[in-house]
């Protein structure tokens, strides 16, 4: 999403990396022509102090150092918003977005660094034409770049946690037809609706207050589901009349985690869908029987290490 260098020279392999106050997750994914992209290494790390060393070591090791790699900016440090497409060159498109944001992010626009990609054209055609903004804290940025320039030598871009979903949804077999992909993370659902690997619906849902992390080893589920089943219908309601698609029949629950589980069980007595949980198995090839992403950073890592060149 964020190219803020020149791209590294090709390669199969690419590295996803993912930052966290005491830890760090890394993927490593390859992709070969014809086969499913194959997980490497995919595997969040605990770390006292600065987390440089640990992950150096760790690309050495796995022999990635000059892989093309990408990072991941934390929720708190940007916004995603819909804005109406300006009428101006490609070249100027970014200042006309920036300008566009200003009354629309809730930090100083001058401070942010801002990029574009493009909604589908919905099915009434007299509506404007829309595109998703991303202003992503510049601090933030720059403290990414600081921390993996030095370290991935292929380092290249930072994706957004709703593109490194999309990453991961495309490679789906349910993306073909649209597939809905939730993902549960500190009191907040994050709804990504794609359809061949392309983002159409976007949409955090607050579930603070109906949601203990720290329960899920219990077998206990704080969500209330049928309302959560409710923003849920509304989000998947609207993709199928503002796109004029056929409606979503999948809805994929991520990570894998006891929480996650819990949760599609309640969901299915709720809605109509479809519902699993990622098991990377079934759609990926994986080096090691035990990397089934169960937690948030490690997810954010793999949708980071998915991500292909030239994409959005």
């Amino acid at each position: 999403m964020l190219s803020i260098l020149k791209k590294s020279r090709s390669s199969n392999a690419r590295a996803g990396i993912a930052l966290a106050d005491g830890s760090f997750a890394l993927a490593v994914v390859k992709r070969e022509a014809g086969s499913k992209p194959t997980i490497e290494y995919c595997a969040t790390h605990s770390v006292a102090g600065d987390c440089a060393p640990e992950l150096k070591a760790t690309l050495d090791k796995l022999g990635v150092v000059r892989a093309p790699a990408c990072g991941v900016v934390d929720g708190d440090d940007y916004q995603l918003v819909q804005v109406e497409a300006p009428e101006v060159l490609p070249s100027e498109m970014r200042a006309a977005i920036r300008w566009k944001l200003k009354d629309a992010i809730n930090f100083n626009v001058d401070e942010a660094s801002v990029d574009v990609f493009e909604i589908p054209e919905p099915a009434r055609k007299t509506q404007a034409k829309m595109l998703f903004a991303v202003a992503a804290r510049e601090s933030a940025v720059q403290r990414i770049s600081g921390a993996l320039k030095p370290i991935a030598k292929g380092f290249n871009a930072i994706d957004i946690p709703e593109l490194c979903l999309r990453n991961i949804s495309a490679c789906l077999p349910q993306d073909a037809k649209g597939v809905a992909i939730l993902a549960l993370q500190d009191g907040v659902g994050q709804l990504v609706i794609t359809r061949q690997g392309i983002v159409h619906v976007t949409r955090r849902i607050d579930t603070r207050g109906g949601f203990n992390p720290h329960k899920h080893a219990e077998g206990s589920n704080d969500i209330d589901a049928g309302a959560l089943a409710l923003e849920l219908q509304r989000s998947l309601d609207y993709y199928e009349s503002h796109y004029d698609q056929t409606p979503i029949g999948d809805l994929v629950i991520v990570p894998a985690h006891e929480q996650g589980r819990v949760l599609a069980a309640a969901l299915k007595e709720e809605t109509s869908l479809r519902i699993s949980v990622l098991d990377v198995r079934e759609h990926f090839n994986v080096y090691k029987s035990g990397e089934l992403v169960t937690d948030w950073l490690s997810l954010m890592a793999l949708g980071a290490a998915l991500r292909q060149e030239g994409a959005e």
